[in-house]
């Protein structure tokens, strides 16, 4: 309980005025709903919360960030680690829960992960990356890039993995594109038949 109201109201109430505020202030409707941090799960054992945020208005997600291996920090990772992260891939793929709130995972290692708690250096980062996207790309899959610009710009002020992503996408050619979550959740539903 806070305030005497229980948390599922409070959640709702607090994703309901951010709502309202984006509207009001900057009017912007939110395409998705992307939740701080990730899960492993995702939302797969909260169908409460699937159906507060449908009903709320939201047909994507964005809350599972899938488990991989890390180095200790401030340790070069090791070829084990960056094979974990390739692996990890495969979890991170757009999908519908059971009564169709899409999915769109969160793409690991993220930035807060490789820089503030492995307290990796910048080349690291960029080949773990650059891995998941080659593999995203060579997998004809999708990958979601999870960057903060409060960490980002600190750790990759010259924006060399924003780059290196770009890259990677044009040289694929028409085996890759830049889209936004909204398109990868319409992909994942028209792929599950979902809604048709």
């Amino acid at each position: 309980m806070i305030d005497g109201k229980a948390i599922r109201d409070v959640i709702r109430e607090n994703i309901r005025l951010t709502t309202a505020a984006l509207q009001t202030r900057i009017g912007v409707k939110p395409a998705g709903f992307r939740a701080p941090g990730g899960f492993s799960n995702g939302l797969a054992d909260r169908p409460d919360l699937q159906e507060m945020l449908v009903d709320l208005g939201f047909s994507w997600v964005s809350s599972k960030y899938p488990p991989h291996p890390m180095s200790e920090a401030g340790k070069e990772p090791t070829p084990a680690v960056f094979d974990g992260i390739v692996q990890a891939q495969s979890a991170a793929q757009p999908f519908a829960y059971p009564k169709g709130l899409i999915e769109v995972p969160m793409s690991p290692v993220s930035d807060i992960m490789a820089f503030r708690n492995g307290r990796w250096k910048l080349e690291w980062f960029l080949k773990a990356v650059r891995l998941g996207v080659e593999w995203a790309i060579d997998n004809r899959a999708a990958f979601d890039f999870l960057g903060h610009p409060s960490c980002l710009y600190v750790t990759d002020p010259e924006f060399k993995t924003i780059d290196l992503i770009l890259d990677l996408v044009k040289k694929a050619g028409k085996k890759a594109a830049i889209v936004d979550l909204g398109v990868l959740a319409q992909r994942a539903k028209a792929r599950d038949n979902i809604g048709t």
